[in-house]
C-alpha cells in the first residue's frame, strides 16, 4: 500500500495542480494533505479531490505535519511530496517510487533537472535538501523514535539524509525533468522571501550541526 504526503502553508495556487496529477495515478492508496495551519485557500483547493485532510490549527513546521501525516497513514510505502511542484507528471511519480517497490533502493530522492536553472542548480549542489522522497515506513518509523521531527521544520531533509547514511541505507537519486518549484521569493516577494529563506537555512543549520 502506497500513502503520498504533502505538507502544504499557504499553497493555493499550486496544490490542485499536484493533487490532479496524483489523483489519477492508480497505484497510490491514499493520498494524505497535511494543511500547515494556511492562511489562504489551501483546504478549499484540497478539498475538490478526493484526499485525506489534516488541519493543524497553527502553523508548526514542516517536520510536524510531515509527522502528522505519517502517523495518520496506512500504507508500508511512503512519499513525501512538496505542495508547490510545478510539471509534476504520473512518470516522475513512478520513477521516484520504483528503486523502492523493486527493492533496488532504501530512499529514494527526486532532484530537478530542466526545470529552471534556479531550482536545478540548488538541488545540483545539494541534492539531499529535496523533499521529493520515497521510503518504506518502516524506516520513517524508526526515524520518528530517533528524531523529534516537531523540532526539524525545514531542516527535515538534512535530518532524513543524515538518518540514511547512519543506518547505511541504500540512497538513489532520481533526476525529476522538466519539474521545479516556486521559490519562496516569488511566493511571498523579496523581502519576505528573503526573511522565510533564511529561516529555512537557519532550521537547516541546526539539524546540520
Amino acid at each position: 500500500m502506497i500513502s503520498v504526503i504533502i505538507p502544504a502553508y499557504n499553497e493555493e495556487k499550486t496544490i490542485g495542480n499536484v493533487l490532479n496529477v496524483l489523483t489519477k495515478i492508480n497505484i497510490i492508496d491514499e493520498i494524505i494533505v497535511v494543511n500547515d495551519g494556511s492562511e489562504d485557500n489551501t483546504v478549499a483547493e484540497a478539498k475538490k479531490y478526493n484526499i485525506i485532510l489534516i488541519n493543524l490549527r497553527k502553523n508548526m513546521g514542516k517536520g510536524a505535519a510531515v509527522k502528522a501525516g505519517i502517523e495518520k497513514s496506512k500504507g508500508d510505502i511512503i512519499v513525501m511530496l512538496d505542495a508547490d511542484l510545478v510539471g509534476l507528471t504520473e512518470t516522475h511519480f513512478l520513477s521516484l517510487i520504483n528503486p523502492v517497490l523493486n527493492d533496488s533502493a532504501d530512499m529514494s530522492i527526486g532532484v530537478f533537472s530542466s526545470g529552471r536553472k534556479s531550482t536545478d542548480l540548488a538541488q545540483k549542489i545539494a541534492p539531499f535538501l529535496s523533499g521529493q522522497r520515497a521510503m518504506n515506513k518502516k524506516y520513517f518509523i524508526d526515524f520518528l523514535n530517533l528524531k523529534d521531527l516537531d523540532t526539524c521544520k525545514y531542516g527535515l531533509e538534512i535530518a532524513l539524509t543524515k538518518y540514511a547514511k547512519i543506518k547505511k541505507l541504500r540512497l538513489v537519486q532520481i533526476p525529476f525533468e522538466n519539474m521545479t518549484h516556486i521559490m519562496k521569493e516569488e511566493k511571498l516577494g523579496i523581502l519576505k522571501g528573503f526573511y522565510a529563506r533564511l529561516k529555512m537555512y537557519l532550521d537547516i543549520l541546526k539539524i546540520w550541526v
